[in-house]
């Protein structure tokens, strides 16, 4: 992964979760000044109704700007407030130019004199001020007799006092920056992890190493649903490989056993083309007999050769899905020439016309051959055919006699050349695989059980169509050896 995208998403990040938690610094500053503020404003309206009291309870003849200046001096100034008393002639100032002084001072001043306790020309000042009077804070002014009387809050105490929320708060902010940085780093960490872990397992791929390494990822969040899919891609990589392998592994059985099924008719042929070449013949009949024997192996090998590019073409391509075909007609019309040409091997038929299913006649044709002719050369005793179905199947049963199969041979049935311990026997070993085949390509299911000498059955299941769908047409059955 990019070193510096990962360093511009930390910043990103840093910035906003310090932006966040500096609103929230900031927003607990603010809620303490106008705490303080309201404080502030309580401590200049009780003054105020506390001088007005006191001012309204005495003679009106004491109600003038030195005895309202003194009265205020000696029972209700604080350190932090300044009064001002306003007769018809003169501005008498009464404060406490420091906290620590015992006594408040009087002072006659004219009114455009400087207000004591404002710092004139302070910007800071003026800002405090304009923040403490948006939070609430104003002058609080009443008029008793003769005299105007203001109670203020001085404004180098507020200024002093707005001073000390400043270091916390440069302090507070600079400490969410940090925090902010961390939370940032951490969760970054966290949430670029899956792609960080995604991106070293690409690597590896393209650097030639394909062993699969899938990475423990949260599905909750989005990066976490890129490492959920890439373990998904390394599941579904895994089963491609174990796939090609037992691809390539039936490739390579499937080659071995071809070549020598091959092997022998063409050897056959070469031994007596050899021969004939020679001339080594002790009679007329030997030439015949050779004849014929060539002749023979060399129709295996073209049964052989057309049975295997009929399952190559069924393995590429697969046709639309065929119509309706009435199975029970179908099963009678294929089994019984077989039955027929057999007169020495008892072949029971059950098969009720009428019972439909979707399957290519001919593919249906090739399997029920195939099944057949494999239990007449391989049992001695009777087969039965039946055609039975419930609610959406319909399943077609060949039993024999025989001497049925062990566990070993069921589970190999249907492999390609496969031909079990009976040698003695003609044939490719492809008749069960094409029958399964052709079953697979309508849809349905080919299953055997079977157990020495308790003979076997093998049963084609299929999807089973309603009796309303269109009435198949007719057609003739062909003979598959």
């Amino acid at each position: 992964m990019n070193a510096s995208f990962a360093r511009r998403l930390l910043i990103v990040t840093a910035l906003e979760i310090a932006v966040a938690l500096g609103v929230l610094v900031v927003a607990g500053a603010l809620f303490a000044f106008g705490s303080y503020i309201n404080s502030v404003r309580s401590d200049v309206n009780a003054t105020s109704n506390q001088l007005t009291a006191a001012l309204e309870s005495s003679p009106e003849n004491a109600r003038s700007g030195p005895q309202a200046a003194a009265l205020a001096a000696g029972r209700f100034l604080r350190s932090d407030l300044v009064v001002l008393v306003f007769d018809r002639d003169r501005r008498y100032d009464v404060f406490r130019p420091h906290r620590s002084d015992p006594l408040p001072i009087v002072r006659v001043a004219r009114r455009t004199d400087p207000l004591p306790g404002s710092l004139p020309g302070s910007v800071l000042s003026r800002l405090v001020v304009g923040l403490a009077t948006a939070f609430g804070l104003q002058i609080a002014k009443v008029h008793v007799g003769d005299v105007d009387v203001f109670v203020r809050e001085s404004d180098t105490a507020l200024t002093n006092a707005t001073l000390g929320f400043v270091w916390p708060l440069a302090v507070a902010l600079l400490l969410a920056g940090a925090l902010g940085y961390a939370i940032a780093r951490i969760l970054t960490q966290q949430a670029l992890r899956p792609l960080v872990d995604v991106t070293d397992a690409l690597e590896r791929f393209a650097a030639g190493d394909l062993t699969p390494q899938p990475i423990v990822a949260d599905s909750r969040h989005q990066l976490g649903q890129l490492a959920v899919a890439y373990n998904g891609a390394v599941e579904q990589m895994e089963r491609a490989f174990a796939e090609r392998e037992r691809a390539n592994a039936a490739m390579r059985q499937f080659i071995a056993d071809a070549s020598h099924q091959l092997r022998t008719p063409l050897t056959v042929l070469r031994g007596f083309i050899a021969i004939l070449r020679k001339g080594d013949l002790r009679s007329p009949e030997d030439r015949e007999r050779i004849l014929e024997t060539m002749n023979r192996q060399s129709l295996i090998m073209g049964s052989l050769i057309e049975k295997l590019m009929l399952l190559d073409r069924w393995e590429e391509q697969r046709g639309e899905r065929p119509g309706p075909v009435d199975v029970g007609q179908l099963v009678e019309d294929v089994v019984s020439p077989i039955a027929e040409s057999n007169p020495a091997r008892t072949v029971r038929i059950s098969a009720p016309a009428g019972e439909l299913a979707a399957i290519d006649p001919i593919d249906l044709t090739y399997a029920l051959t195939n099944i057949v002719d494999n239990a007449l050369k391989y049992t001695r005793g009777a087969i039965d055919v039946a055609v039975r179905h419930d609610a959406d199947r319909l399943a077609i049963t060949i039993a024999d006699e025989g001497p049925g199969m062990t566990s070993a041979e069921v589970a190999h049935a249907f492999d390609r050349f496969f031909r079990g311990t009976r040698r003695d026997v003609d044939g490719s070993g492809l008749g069960l695989a094409i029958a399964r085949r052709a079953v697979e390509r309508a849809g349905g299911t080919l299953t055997l059980e079977s157990a020495p000498a308790t003979g076997s059955t093998f049963t084609i299941a299929l999807p089973r169509l309603s009796q309303n769908a269109p009435a198949p047409p007719r057609r003739t059955p062909i003979s598959v050896k």
